[in-house]
């Protein structure tokens, strides 16, 4: 009778451990990624200059912040072209002009 009794609890604690609470499921979906500002970039760029000025940063660890921070201009300087094309208006002869 002990056995059965030990059985049935291992067999409900195996499907509690198989349940998913609200929790989980939460933290299983797919998480909205956040793109970065303009701002945020600049800030991760200044950041990355700072850190690979310390004196005991490694050469491979410089060359990883460098192509980090190569990245992260980039986004920004695709940022601005998307901020620049945003404000030009055309005209109805088809020219660009300034907003």
């Amino acid at each position: 009778m002990d056995c059965r009794r030990a059985e049935a609890r291992g067999s409900k604690q195996e499907a509690d451990m198989g349940k998913k609470t609200d929790e989980d499921m939460e933290n299983s979906r797919p998480q909205e990624e956040h793109e970065p500002g303009l701002e945020e970039r600049f800030a991760a760029i200044e950041e990355i200059l700072d850190h690979m000025e310390e004196p005991d940063v490694s050469l491979e660890q410089s060359f990883a912040m460098y192509r980090r921070g190569l990245a992260e201009l980039n986004a920004a300087n695709r940022m601005l072209d998307d901020f620049e094309k945003a404000m030009l208006v055309m005209t109805e002869d088809g020219s660009l002009e300034e907003f």
